[in-house]
């Protein structure tokens, strides 16, 4: 599949997309759309009635769905466009209260050696345009799946801490394999605990998923679930 249209379904409360499936994603009419993911900033094209997102698209009228409550997003902080990607997305929706982001490496081999992997896009978090879902108290709760800790995730969290004015909880949910160093957890807590958010509110770090346990993908047809993206993790 190439292409997925929501044209005009009215009763259509979630929409959750396999991770890794490339697609043009085309919102049109969904007034009642309350759950969207996960949206991959490297595969997904995503299009809300005639406007296709770039990386540098300003939220208007016609670019947002105002009706979104829970987003999940995949993207590579590693990648510079991907992260200007993941930007011009949380435009699309302004009235999100819970935002899971995954931390991913895309081990595909569409990542080429000559995109900017690894550099620290502190100059972009600096200059970006307004975010409305965090400056306008909407978002609650945050959570970082797939952490690694690195020098670009921070960057992002960092400019989370500085606009987020109705953030309430943060939970970070470390890479599998990375649970096992406890100068790597002792590292990330520390870091964590050095931002500074406009609420007062600190990281929560947390381990990976329990093992067994049943993912995202399994409690999406379960209505009963009103997060599925929120997997069973101790920590």
């Amino acid at each position: 599949m190439e292409d997925f249209e929501v044209v005009d379904v009215p009763l259509l409360e979630r929409l959750i997309f396999r991770l890794g499936t490339a697609v043009r994603v085309k919102i049109g009419y969904a007034a009642n759309l309350k759950v969207l993911g996960h949206l991959d900033t490297r595969v997904h094209r995503l299009q809300i009635r005639d406007i296709v997102i770039q990386h540098n698209t300003a939220a208007t009228t016609r670019t947002v769905i105002p009706s979104v409550k829970i987003l999940a997003v995949t993207v590579n902080f590693g990648v510079l466009w991907e992260v200007c990607m993941l930007a011009s997305f949380l435009r699309c929706f302004p009235n999100i209260d819970t935002l899971h982001i995954q931390s991913s490496l895309h081990d595909h081999p569409s990542v080429t050696a000559n995109e900017p992997s690894g550099e620290h896009h502190v100059k972009f978090w600096k200059e970006v345009s307004p975010v409305e879902c965090l400056r306008s108290r909407v978002l609650k709760k945050m959570f970082i799946h797939k952490f690694r800790g690195g020098q670009n995730e921070f960057e992002f969290l960092k400019f989370v801490a500085m606009n987020a004015q109705g953030l309430q909880s943060l939970h970070v949910v470390l890479q599998e394999g990375n649970t096992s160093s406890t100068d790597k957890v002792n590292e990330t807590k520390d870091k964590l605990q050095s931002l500074r958010f406009q609420t007062g509110i600190s990281g929560v770090l947390l381990v990976s998923p329990k093992a067994g346990s049943f993912s995202w993908s399994q409690q999406a047809a379960d209505l009963s679930v009103k997060d599925p993206f929120l997997c069973r993790m101790h920590g």
